[in-house]
């Protein structure tokens, strides 16, 4: 008696076996393997006489029945007293403070200019600050010189961008069937 190769099948390669998908190696397996192939018939029976029973839908009246023993409420944005209270509060709580900010505002508008230039100076110190600690960081690195060397010669930059292009590209091949939608159709779903 010869060994059929290859672990037993799986649920999915049952459901592939009785949709005409199984691969070459399993379907040797499942002509070769007595346990398989028994339960491969089973599955195949429940499925044919599952196909044989006449569909089965509900009664005309289940529809009216289930929609008579529903209650729709209609959900109210405050319920109670109290939500309507404090929702009524915090609305007056921030026109209040807008009230207060817009009447200050315009009782001092040489505080505020003063504020505002104040802030602005401090933002742009603090961008060239940023701008200068990067520019310098960038330059210590160890590669900087490298990467001038390559950005000053035109065709080893060409030569770079196309590799790198072209590692991108093979990436994207490679992984080609993961950007795909399965097509395949599966025994038993109607």
């Amino acid at each position: 008696m010869t060994q059929a190769p290859g672990p037993h099948l799986l649920p999915d390669d049952v459901e592939h076996w009785l949709s005409d998908t199984l691969d070459a190696e399993r379907t040797r397996h499942l002509d070769l393997c007595p346990e398989c192939f028994e339960r491969a018939q089973v599955e195949r029976e429940i499925v044919e006489q599952l196909a044989a029973l006449p569909p089965m839908r509900p009664s005309a009246a289940f529809a009216d029945r289930v929609m008579a023993s529903v209650t729709v409420v209609r959900p109210r944005l405050f319920s109670t007293r109290r939500s309507i209270a404090l929702a009524a509060s915090l609305a007056l709580a921030i026109l209040g403070s807008m009230a207060a900010s817009i009447a200050w505002t315009m009782a001092n508008p040489d505080v505020l200019a003063s504020l505002g230039s104040w802030v602005v100076a401090q933002g742009t110190q603090a961008g060239w600050l940023a701008l200068r600690g990067l520019a310098s960081n960038f330059i210590e690195q160890p590669w900087y010189e490298s990467a001038r060397a390559l950005a000053g010669n035109p065709g080893r930059l060409a030569a770079a961008v196309g590799v790198a292009t072209l590692a991108y590209l093979s990436g994207v091949f490679a992984l080609r069937r993961l950007l795909v939608l399965p097509t395949q159709q599966v025994a038993n779903v109607g």
